[in-house]
Parts: structure tokens; C-alpha cells; sequence
């Protein structure tokens, strides 16, 4: 969010991005992170239970699953507007596509404040409203217009789920679950995407949107049965409150007075380090921020959200042989399965390495995209013995960017800047992420109209193909590392 945090919300900075793992410490996965808010067991006088933890967080995770139907959405109903009593053109569909992360723009810059001022858990109920209107609008429209208006509200809503969601898991959690529960984030949103991606097939785009209403109702009856966030009460100077709730999440056993005590002290220091835009500008900050920044730009104009949003109407102009929807579906499990391929490849092989890597499969992924395209409409047009291609070329595209440069760069976004400069960067990535993602969903079907298909994806197999080279030349390989050692390095 573009503004300045509170204390509480600065203590889970690095996990209140959208579709990104929980911030890297520097230790092995598992280990005690003994600088952080809520600790774990090793902290308690008694044992600590995970039960009450783990339901939180699914809770709150459900949200994620309700922001993958609204990312997805477009790909199923798009083909079917066109084609509907509706008669809505191409140009109309690619701007409703578009709407969705530029209402997610807004959401994201918005629900840093609110949260921050009601609470995370009363975020979560007001976020499930425009959801729910959203989607009952695009369910009854009668034209364009109600259409354009129910994908803003639900755009809305996802920007605000993919910031208090994680934010709430990372101040409810111990340090042993924070890796795993935060992981269930993303896990729910590409399960989301799946899951439209087969109602889609069976369900005209009212229909499939109706279907979806249900999904924000659910998450409201699950977000209403919460427990606060203990950090935010802590920071509300509601401690008695704070304990009983901590007490709930960890179990009577355990003994939560360390970590309570710990929490407040984070808190004092937050307070003490408040930052703001200029200190972006300093030497040490700007290095790392920039790196940062280059990392989004290159994540966004790979083009995975117009693949994502234009899936079946890529099958579909394809002409292969494969069912465009059953096509669609299995990108779509190859997507949910990879998430969590990404979750054990990036402490075994490095961020560097994973990210020319991923960007290097995706570069030639979306280059045969472009040959198969090419062939058809402007070659020999014979594309029979290649009509396994799209389906193949997909498949590996979503894997290699959901092991790589989907989560990567917000990883290294938590690894790169420095903690009192942490909330203010990530206010600035979710605003430039979300608009990147805005712009390349609209000029989509704009550019296919102007340079062909075979154009547009040998346009996004070039910037992949410079990302590359930008990563292997400027990217700082921060596996292994302490944040201390991170930080000092750029200051040197």
C-alpha cells in the first residue's frame, strides 16, 4: 500500500503481498525465527497446540480461493459474452478482463488503512460484500455496463483479500506453521482459478458468476467465526484482549507471556523506525528497491495474466485437435500442483539460478507459441502433427513461472529492502504490480488484432528473454544469507 504503516502492520510486511510466499529469514526452512513476531513453541513455558492456529488460517486462506474465481473468470466467460444475447465484441471483453486488477489496484492501496484502523479480521468481513455485489451484478446484467461494474467490485475485493489474508496468517501463526499456512494463500488461489476453469465448462458466464457468489458468502460465515489479530490488539494497547486471544490460538497449555512480550517489543521498535518515500531514495534503499521493481516489471510483462485470462480463447484460436476447455482445466492443475514445486526449489537451487531458469522456459515456451501461431495463419497453415503444441507449451509456461518468477520476486522484495523501509516498498510493488497486470489484460486482444498472435507471444518471449539477462548480470543471490548480511552488502 502506498502509505505509512502502522507498527502492527509493518511486523508482517513481507506477508501481506499478493500471491507470494512468507517472507525468507535466512534460516532453513523450519527453523526458530527468534526475531520474529509470535515465534513458535520453542518461546512457550508449555506446549503449544496448532489446532486453533491451522483453522485461523484456512479461514482466512479461504479468501485467497475466492480472489483465484475472480482472476480466472474472464477465460471461461469471455468466448461465451461474445456469443451471448449480450453480443458483446471483442474489444468489450478484453476491457472487462482488464477491470479486474485495476479495481485490485484500488483494493490493494485501500485495505492497508482500513485494516490497520478496523482490525484484520473486520477487513475480511467488509471485503466479502463487494465481493458478493460484484459478482450478483454480473449474474443479472442486462449490459455491458453492469458487467464492467461487477468485475471492479470483485477486482476490488481480490486486491484487498491478497493484502489482510497473509497478513493476518503471519500474526496468528508460529514460525513453524508461518512457511506452510502461508503457502495455503497461494495453494487457494490457483485452486480458485481451477476451480472456474471447470464450472466454466459446464455453466454459461451468469451462471458460472452466480456459482461464484457463493464463494465470498462461505468466506464471510468462516472470516465471522475469527479470532482478532493479536498483534493488532497489542497495537490498539488492547493487551488483555491480545492474551486471551493468544492464549486461544496456542492452546491453555501453552505459556504465551514471552511471546506476548516479544510482540510488544517489536512493536516499540516499529514505531521508532517509521519511514517514508524519501528514504527509498537513499543509496542503500534505492539499490535493492530497484532491483526489486525490475523483477515485478519483468514477472508482469511475461504476459502470465493475459495467458491466465485468455486461456480458452487461446485454445480456441489455436484450432487444436484437444477440447480448448479441457485444455484450459489441465493448465490449470498443473498450476495448483507447481505451487508448491516452487515452495522446495527456491532454498535447494537459489532465487537466481530459479529465476533464469524459469524466465529461460518461458522465453521458449511462449517462442513456440508463436512458431505453432505463425503456422498456421501465415505459414502452411497445416498444424495437424503439431496440435499437441499450445496444450504442451502452456503447461510448461505455468510451471516454470509458479516455481520461479511468480513468487520469487516477492520473496526477494521481503529479502532486499531493509525492514524500516519494508512497508513502504511494498506499497509501491502491490500499486505497480497490479497496474502492470491492468495494462498488459487490456492491450491483450488489442495487440493479437495488430501484430497476430505469433507477434504477441514472440513480444513476450523477447522480454522474458531480456529478463534473463538482467537477472544473470544484476540479480544479488540472497539464498543462504542473514537479512543482516543482505543489507550490508548494499550498503557497501
Amino acid at each position: 500500500m502506498a502509505h505509512r504503516r502502522s507498527a502492527a502492520a509493518r511486523a508482517a510486511a513481507a506477508d501481506s503481498e499478493p500471491l507470494l510466499p512468507p517472507e525468507d529469514t535466512g534460516e532453513p526452512p523450519g527453523a526458530p525465527m527468534t526475531d520474529s513476531v509470535g515465534s513458535g513453541a520453542g518461546q512457550h513455558g508449555g506446549a503449544s497446540s496448532l489446532k486453533n492456529q491451522v483453522l485461523a488460517s484456512l479461514c482466512a486462506c479461504f479468501g485467497g480461493l475466492v480472489a483465484g474465481l475472480t482472476l480466472a473468470y474472464s477465460s471461461p466467460a469471455g468466448p461465451d459474452l461474445e456469443k451471448s444475447s449480450l453480443a458483446l465484441d471483442s474489444k468489450q471483453v478484453s476491457l472487462i478482463g482488464s477491470m479486474m486488477p485495476l479495481g485490485a489496484l484500488f483494493g490493494g492501496l485501500a485495505c492497508g488503512p482500513t485494516m490497520d484502523r478496523f482490525g484484520r479480521r473486520t477487513a475480511m468481513v467488509l471485503i466479502s460484500l463487494p465481493a458478493m455485489l460484484g459478482w450478483l451484478l454480473i449474474t443479472y446484467a442486462n449490459g455491458f455496463g453492469m458487467i464492467l461494474t461487477g468485475r471492479i467490485l470483485t477486482g476490488f475485493a481480490t486486491g484487498c483479500t491478497t493484502v489482510v489474508a497473509p497478513t493476518y496468517v503471519a500474526e496468528v501463526c508460529e514460525a513453524r506453521i508461518r512457511g506452510a499456512m502461508g503457502a495455503g494463500f497461494q495453494f487457494q488461489v490457483t485452486l480458485g482459478i481451477l476451480l472456474t476453469y471447470i464450472m466454466g465448462k459446464y455453466l454459461h458466464w451468469n451462471f458460472l458468476a452466480m456459482a461464484s457468489s457463493f464463494f465470498p458468502a462461505a468466506w464471510l460465515l468462516l472470516v465471522c467465526w475469527l479470532r482478532e489479530s493479536p498483534v493488532w490488539l497489542l497495537d490498539q494497547d488492547k493487551e488483555a484482549e491480545a492474551l486471551d486471544t493468544l492464549t486461544w490460538l496456542r492452546g491453555p497449555d501453552a505459556d504465551v507471556t514471552g511471546e506476548l512480550n516479544q510482540m510488544l517489543q517489536q512493536l516499540r521498535e516499529s514505531r521508532e523506525n517509521q519511514a517514508s518515500f524519501r528514504d527509498l531514495a537513499k543509496r542503500e534503499n534505492l539499490r535493492p528497491f530497484v532491483l526489486s521493481m525490475m523483477l515485478m516489471l519483468f514477472q508482469q510483462l511475461s504476459g502470465v495474466n493475459a495467458v491466465i485470462f485468455y486461456t480458452v480463447d487461446i485454445f480456441s484460436d489455436s484450432g487444436s485437435s484437444i477440447d480448448s476447455d479441457l485444455a484450459t482445466i489441465i493448465v490449470g492443475i498443473v498450476q495448483m500442483l507447481s505451487t508448491f514445486a516452487g515452495v522446495v526449489l527456491v532454498d535447494r537451487l537459489g532465487r537466481k539460478v530459479l529465476l533464469i531458469i524459469s524466465d529461460a522456459i518461458m522465453g521458449v515456451c511462449l517462442l513456440a507459441l508463436g512458431v505453432f501461431f505463425y503456422i498456421k495463419f501465415d505459414g502452411s497453415g497445416n498444424v495437424e502433427n503439431i496440435g499437441w503444441l499450445p496444450l504442451v507449451s502452456l503447461m510448461l509456461f505455468i510451471f516454470a513461472f509458479s516455481v520461479g518468477f511468480g513468487p520469487i520476486p516477492w520473496l526477494m522484495m521481503g529479502e532486499l529492502c531493509a525492514p524500516e523501509v519494508k512497508g513502504v516498498a511494498s506499497g509501491v510493488a502491490v500499486a505497480f504490480n497490479w497496474t502492470l497486470a491492468f495494462i498488459v489484460t487490456l492491450t491483450f486482444q488489442p495487440l493479437v488484432d495488430g501484430i497476430t498472435e505469433a507477434g504477441v507471444f514472440w513480444l513476450f518471449a523477447a522480454v522474458c528473454f531480456a529478463g534473463v539477462a538482467y537477472v544473470t548480470i544484476f540479480c544479488y543471490e540472497t539464498k543462504g544469507k542473514t537479512l543482516q548480511e543482505i543489507q550490508e552488502h548494499f550498503r557497501n
